[in-house]
């Protein structure tokens, strides 16, 4: 048993900043509001998504969205389809996009516009990785390993494909 530890909590300790800031607007959105929905959990913490649920906010996917719901978009972004499908639904959107996810959004978009193929590095089944390749007007791949970066690399061959090679360090 340890008696005599001392435990410190470091200053940067809790939510970065993109998932606080989204906690807040949740929290925030309750007092102005009812029928308030997430397209899917605010953040991966079991005791604030059971606190909200409690309050009456619930996870829930686009395809089961209604007009007469506040859907907040986590932090981890969505893509472009989502957008539009809330958009036809008609339902009231506050997006809780983390402004440094949202930036690599807009830069994938505009890179992707002008015919550079995106490659991205995470697991392909993370919201915030959909997110990106939803921004994507053209080809974009995603690995999680440098032996896949590597495969992937060897696969496609982007030099010999006239893909533009580029030097912008984006």
């Amino acid at each position: 048993m340890l008696t005599k530890c001392k435990i410190c909590v470091a200053k940067t300790a809790g939510f970065c900043f993109g998932v606080d800031r989204a906690v807040k607007i949740v929290y925030n959105e309750l007092d102005n509001r009812n029928n308030v929905v997430t397209l899917g959990p605010i953040i991966h913490n079991p005791n604030v998504v059971s606190d909200l649920e409690a309050k009456g906010v619930y996870s829930t996917d686009v395809d089961k969205v209604t007009k007469d719901q506040t859907v907040v978009i986590r932090s981890h972004g969505v893509g472009l389809d989502v957008y539009e499908k809330l958009a036809k639904v008609g339902a009231e959107v506050i997006d809780a996009t983390c402004p440094f996810v949202a930036r690599i959004h807009k830069i994938a978009a505009e890179k992707s516009g002008e015919g550079y193929v995106i490659l991205i590095a995470g697991d392909e089944a993370h919201p915030e990785i959909m997110g990106i390749r939803g921004h994507c007007s053209g080809e974009s791949y995603v690995f999680s390993s440098c032996d896949d970066f590597e495969n992937l690399v060897k696969e496609k061959d982007f030099r010999q494909k006239g893909y533009n090679s580029g030097s912008d360090n984006v």
